[in-house]
């Protein structure tokens, strides 16, 4: 029996998506102690090991602290940083700095809607959603790796796009009447995990940009998708103006 993709990812990676899901959610405040060690392997029915190192992960990358003879504790949130008031895609800031983007798709399904993705968009959990996995090129380099989710209804040519071909931004808009017309993002800095590492063709541990970001058409939320970079190959310049 094929295994579902999300059984494939490491047990400890699946669990600092929980732990990280109750703290975008705000279930756990900044300074709150979470459970202990015991008691997360009881919750979420994992072993000792898995657990430690899902906080050993998460306090490297600076969302949780240890305290001696206290416990963990979670740290306060990264700033939320408006860059630029226009939308971007990446395709076309490839195409105006002089190179040629090209995309490689990892992984597409059809999934179940999990928490922390329904509330990103407005959907309600069990929903359908389409779940896209891209690697982002330039010439000879992979730069970003991109996780997209969409609802099902209504995005269901995307199952059959060829992204190697066509550019999801154009397609949206020819296939669908889709501009996107708004994007809210939060960045910050990240531990690339295994997966990320082996596609980006870079040792671990290695560090990087986390971008999160929501895409709207008008008031109506289109996507919800992650990119991550290597920290040596995303660069941002902020022009700031009385």
């Amino acid at each position: 029996m094929k295994k579902k993709y999300e059984d494939r990812i490491p047990l400890y990676y699946q669990l600092i998506d929980k732990i990280e899901e109750k703290i975008e959610n705000n279930e756990w405040q900044p300074g709150e102690c979470i459970p202990s060690e015991r008691e997360l392997c009881e919750i979420y029915g994992m072993s000792r090991i898995t657990v430690r190192n899902a906080i050993a992960k998460l306090e490297n990358q600076g969302k949780l602290r240890k305290v001696q003879g206290k416990g963990t504790y979670v740290v306060g949130k990264g700033v939320t940083q408006n860059l630029t008031s226009r939308v971007y895609s990446f395709t076309s800031e490839m195409e105006k700095q002089g190179k040629i983007s090209r995309t490689k798709l990892v992984h597409r399904e059809v999934m179940d809607c999990v928490p922390s993705v329904a509330q990103k968009l407005g959907l309600a959990t069990k929903d359908k959603v389409i779940y896209i996995e891209r690697l982002r090129c330039d010439d000879t380099t992979a730069i970003i790796v991109e996780k997209a989710y969409f609802p099902y209804e209504g995005f269901e040519f995307l199952l059959n796009l060829d992204f190697e071909k066509y550019s999801l931004y154009k397609t949206l808009e020819t296939k669908a009447g889709i501009f996107i017309n708004r994007v809210v993002e939060s960045i910050s800095g990240c531990e690339l995990n295994a997966h990320e590492c082996q596609l980006l063709e870079c040792k671990s541990p290695m560090y990087g940009l986390l971008v999160k970001r929501i895409s709207y058409f008008n008031d109506r939320i289109i996507s919800y998708s992650t990119m991550v970079s290597k920290g040596n190959s995303f660069k941002f310049t902020v022009s700031l103006e009385n």
